[in-house]
């Protein structure tokens, strides 16, 4: 706390500095995060916005490296208006007095009387707010999970499955058939179609073991974790639902290594992305920019992709009727738009945000990044069905239909850096680590006489870290 007493008090110094580092146009400069979604979306709400504000002129700059770039721009001044980025650690960014405080917005009205409050989506409000003030908006409500090659299931007459049962089953049924990526190649080690590709260097298993770990949990005992008042929320004889998740897919994929794509663990994730869009695998997991991201090295004769809703594990939380109940991982929760302090055009910068807010905006902006939303209320959007991909249409399907949830935390632990609440110490992951224990010839060839990996253990191991270490980072943030 003693970190935070002393930002606050610094923050008014700190903002007069970056004041004095504005520009003094009258015109829209906007950075954007060159990702996934590419940069036609930005490009005509720019234009749109121009055509609609007479005199106004929109500067976009669409950078790849802007996450690394906005701490240093915000502290040191720039040209910048508004910034759209995932990445951006702004709690305290705003105790400092660098970012615009957005209470006033979130009153301003969007349209036809629905106030900017209303229209963020309720699934992400608690993400934008720090201190009892809104300094930043949600950018995207993402979805992930396993994305599959629609194309190949109905060439090969595989039906999407609905339980983790029915996934095992065809992914052995995919292995098993021996299907060659080129029926033409007579070679006798062709390649064959996997079940699935992926890469160890990116963390997108996560967002089918989140949404198995909440369909065990529940909703609200997520938000109770993620509140991370006791070490105990990490034990996983008390909470095991995060164990047993990343259990279902250590059974799932670690191990079966032969039904991954060979060298999955060691490929980049592009290579592995290019993999799957040419067809030498099935499904791969991945979220709602992948359509947009490969779009240029699409080839309709090879792929049509679709996100599949998650699989129900066995045990998964059922509703009133018995059924159970869909959930989905908010992916790109943290992801962010903000305001500087320093920026000369706060009011225009308020404008363009609550035009980006009107429901014919939200719809093009999903049109033109092929299904990705925003982090607003699509009660009121209408879509033509003829603007839209199978995937954009699969995204919005699950995103609809599911009960959101993210891992976003003011908990001063994770602020400063001591734990994270998906995995207990940041960035920590077994995926690569179970899948290569798994893969070799000794467990292939002989898996009833090969010792387990305990998953018990691994989770317990981290819990001990967190217990012998929770009393001393209380006492750092006092």
């Amino acid at each position: 706390m003693k970190r935070i007493v002393t930002l606050i008090v610094l923050s008014f110094s700190l903002l007069l500095l970056a004041s004095c580092k504005g520009k003094e146009s009258g015109d829209l400069k906007i950075s954007v995060f060159l990702g996934g979604y590419g940069q036609v979306w930005i490009n005509t709400l720019a234009r749109k916005f121009e055509q609609e504000n007479e005199g106004v002129t929109v500067k976009v700059e669409a950078n790849p490296g802007l996450p690394y770039e906005i701490p240093n721009r915000l502290q040191n001044g720039s040209d910048d208006d508004i910034f759209f980025s995932h990445g951006i650690k702004w709690e305290k960014p705003a105790l400092q007095g660098y970012l615009e405080n957005l209470d006033d917005l979130y009153e301003m009205e969007v349209e036809n009387g629905v106030k900017f409050k209303d229209r963020v989506s309720k699934d992400f409000l608690d993400t934008a707010k720090f201190n009892d003030s809104y300094y930043k908006v949600p950018w995207t409500n993402g979805a992930g999970g396993i994305i599959y090659n629609a194309k190949m299931f109905r060439e090969n007459g595989w039906e999407v499955p609905k339980t983790y049962e029915e996934l095992v089953e065809l992914c052995d049924l995919i292995y098993a058939s021996n299907i060659k990526v080129n029926p033409n190649d007579i070679k006798p080690n062709a390649p064959t179609i996997k079940p699935f590709v992926w890469s160890s260097e990116i963390y997108y298993w996560d967002y089918l073991v989140f949404d198995w770990w909440a369909q065990l949990a529940g909703i609200d005992k997520i938000n109770q974790h993620k509140k991370l008042e006791t070490a105990e929320v990490f034990n996983p004889a008390v909470n095991p639902e995060s164990m047993q998740a990343f259990e279902a897919w250590a059974n799932l994929v670690a191990k079966r290594p032969q039904q991954s794509m060979e060298d999955s663990v060691g490929k980049q994730y592009m290579a592995a992305q290019m993999d799957f869009i040419n067809g030498y695998a099935a499904m791969i997991p991945n979220a709602q920019w992948l359509e947009m991201e490969m779009y240029s090295n699409l080839d309709p004769e090879k792929i049509e992709m679709a996100l599949m809703p998650t699989p129900f594990l066995a045990n998964a939380k059922k509703d009133s009727n018995g059924k159970p109940i869909r959930v989905n991982y908010a992916v790109g929760a943290g992801d962010s738009i903000i305001i500087p302090a320093f920026s000369q055009n706060k009011a225009l910068a308020k404008k363009f945000l609550l035009f980006m807010a009107r429901n014919d905006n939200l719809r093009l902006f999903t049109e033109k990044t092929n299904g990705v939303m925003l982090a607003m209320d699509y009660s009121g959007v209408e879509f033509d069905e003829e603007n839209l991909t199978l995937f954009a249409k699969t995204v919005l399907d699950v995103n609809k239909n599911s009960k959101k949830f993210n891992f976003y935390t003011q908990s001063l632990l994770v602020l400063e850096g001591k734990v994270a609440v998906e995995w207990a110490p940041e960035g920590l992951q077994h995926y690569g680590d179970y899948f290569n224990y798994y893969n070799n010839s000794r467990y292939i060839t002989d898996p009833d006489n090969y010792p387990e990996k305990n998953v018990f253990d691994t989770f317990n191991s981290t819990y001990q870290v967190v217990k012998n270490n929770w009393e001393r980072w209380q006492s750092e943030l006092r």
